[in-house]
């Protein structure tokens, strides 16, 4: 099992595009092969579906209602500009 120290994860790293990747399988070597690998092959995920933006909230809704219904076969991703990442919270 691949355990890490728990990281409480703040709404600013949220907005700043932090990439956080992790796994529930294998060790931390076999999951450093795997990224090693990704790398070499240049894999990318399969996207089923992009909404542009957080204006949009009926393309984002789709987003969830395809989730919901099993619709998507690859990822559903909301893309978000750098003028919309600053926190308004």
């Amino acid at each position: 099992m691949t355990a890490s120290p728990r990281m409480d994860w703040v709404m600013q790293a949220v907005l700043a595009n932090v990439e956080l990747k992790g796994t529930t399988m294998g060790s931390r070597k076999e999951f450093g092969d795997m990224v090693a690998f990704v790398r070499e092959h240049e894999l990318k995920p399969v996207v089923s579906r992009t909404a542009r933006g957080l204006g949009d909230l009926d393309a984002i809704d789709s987003l969830f209602a395809d989730m919901e219904a099993g619709r998507q076969f690859g990822k559903l991703v909301i893309e978000i500009d750098d003028d919309e990442a600053s926190s308004k919270l």
